[in-house]
């Protein structure tokens, strides 16, 4: 079954993922690596510019055409994927939202240092990752209709402050154990 992994920007998504992946032997479909990709091959210097691009309506539709058949085709393989619409174009996922606070998200982001969301300062960072979080919702909104805010839409919530990341990967794998079973009856 698959498994769909979404959160707040820096909440450890891609990390969480890739160490559960590596773990449970699960393949690994990163989605924000191919929007990353795309925005460098259209010559969108940062993510948050491609945010408010209209040509992102085009890597949307591609991106979100190959995880619904991901979803169709492959519901029952073993597979984590990171995605902000998986969750919802792939009903039968277990469904898990990565949290974070603003200003741990803010350390992280500067921390990072990631070629595509440079930021100068804690205040450029933390407005960097509100309006991405806010456009992203916004536009997902307009699309599907959906809410990614609303933490009812997951199977399972954990804030990723001050866990390690064997902690969030165990109390996926267990909760999704649970998951399994309690679908099977």
């Amino acid at each position: 079954m698959i498994i769909s992994i979404t959160g707040k920007p820096c909440s450890g998504k891609s990390t969480v993922a890739l160490k559960f992946a590596e773990k449970h032997g699960f393949e690994l479909l990163s989605m924000g690596d191919v929007f990353r990709k795309y925005s460098l091959e259209l010559g969108v210097e940062s993510i948050a510019k491609f945010n408010e691009d209209e040509r992102i309506k085009q890597v949307d539709a591609k991106v979100d055409g190959y995880i619904a058949e991901v979803g169709k085709k492959r519901a029952d393989e073993d597979i984590v994927i990171v995605s902000r619409t998986a969750w919802f174009l792939i009903p039968r996922s277990f469904k898990v939202f990565l949290d974070i606070e603003i200003n741990e998200a803010v350390n992280r982001l500067i921390a990072a240092n990631r070629s595509s969301e440079k930021v100068q300062n804690k205040r450029e960072a933390k407005k960097a990752l509100t309006d991405r979080w806010n456009s992203e919702n916004k536009r997902y909104q307009l699309l599907y209709g959906h809410d990614n805010t609303n933490l009812n839409n997951y199977d399972l919530v954990i804030s990723t402050e001050g866990k390690t990341v064997d902690e969030i990967v165990d109390t996926i794998f267990k909760n999704y154990k649970k998951f399994i079973k309690s679908s099977k009856k």
